[in-house]
């Protein structure tokens, strides 16, 4: 099946049928095409594409399929169906895969591999979405290729929908109006610490929230507060948001921060999530890692 989603990579260049569209569907199941990347459907599967002139990334989005309850289960039943399907690709990963993190879609596992002849490398992922689960495929030449579009990934995996649900488009641009509303943010950390002896010594809470209040004019109000390191903080602030480029900058009167703008999505429970990353270049981002997430509630 690899070599399938190759070759639809392939026929990408020389078909006048691949399609740019925001959202496609496979079946039941519905997902968001990123911006610059070429849509080709294939056998039961729908294919995004993105290829420079030595690299390729193929982001394959398959038909549902029963889900089991267990994810490790319909993990490996998924490897069997995608990467397993052709001879590019040999046996089960020896561990249990792990956890999707952090995405607006449904929870599940992942786990990669290589090819046999060390030609391609795959990332494959499992959507649990109640009786029914999704495989998504992840395919560029190495491990090093693939992470550098690890954000795309994520992006695709997170906007995937099952009937009677509807994928919404990853929105990759934003206007100040884009931002008006109340949005949340928060980080909870819990760090065990242990003497040479392995004896437990003490621990180390964070669990702090930040809270944005934007306005049409793009004036906003900001508070903080919290445990930091188990200790009591807070913090609060005023100003302008400033949009140019790639960047957006929060230029308040006594602090100024600037974040990478990444991607407006729509998440499970109909929130709005804006996803930021550091202000330097791609290359230095791990989208895992770096990540911070805003959130904005549905209106009630």
């Amino acid at each position: 099946m690899i070599r399938q989603i190759l070759f639809t990579a392939v026929g990408v260049v020389a078909s006048v049928a691949a399609a740019w569209a925001q959202v496609q569907t496979v079946g039941d199941v519905s997902f968001a095409v990123p911006d610059g990347w070429t849509y080709q459907p294939g056998a039961n599967f729908g294919a995004e594409v993105l290829k420079t002139d030595n690299r390729f990334w193929v982001i394959a989005v398959y038909s549902s399929m029963p889900s089991t309850g267990d994810a490790n289960a319909d993990f490996r039943a998924a490897w069997q169906r995608v990467v397993l399907a052709g001879p590019d690709y040999q046996g089960l990963p020896g561990y249990d895969p792990y956890n999707i993190s952090a995405s607006v879609g449904y929870p599940g596992k992942y786990y990669d591999g290589s090819s046999v002849k060390q030609t391609t490398y795959t990332r494959l992922y499992i959507l649990e979405a109640g009786k029914t689960c999704v495989p998504v495929a992840f395919v560029a030449p190495n491990r090093g290729v693939l992470d550098g579009m690890e954000h795309t990934a994520r992006a695709v995996v997170g906007s995937v929908r099952v009937a009677p649900l509807r994928a919404s488009p990853i929105q990759y641009s934003i206007k100040v109006a884009d931002l008006v509303g109340h949005w949340t943010s928060g980080i909870v950390n819990s760090i065990d610490y242990y003497n040479s002896a392995g004896q437990y010594r003490s621990n180390s809470l964070t669990a702090v929230r930040s809270d944005y209040t934007i306005a049409a004019d793009g004036n906003y109000i900001y508070k903080f507060g919290g445990l930091m390191d188990n200790r009591m903080t807070n913090d609060d602030d005023s100003g302008v948001i400033e949009l140019g480029g790639e960047f957006l900058t929060l230029k308040g009167h006594r602090h100024v921060t600037t974040y990478r703008f990444g991607n407006l999505q729509q998440a499970l429970d109909g929130s709005t999530v804006l996803t930021l990353w550091p202000p330097v270049d791609m290359t230095k981002i791990t989208p895992s890692r770096d990540s911070t997430y805003w959130t904005r509630s549905v209106k009630k």
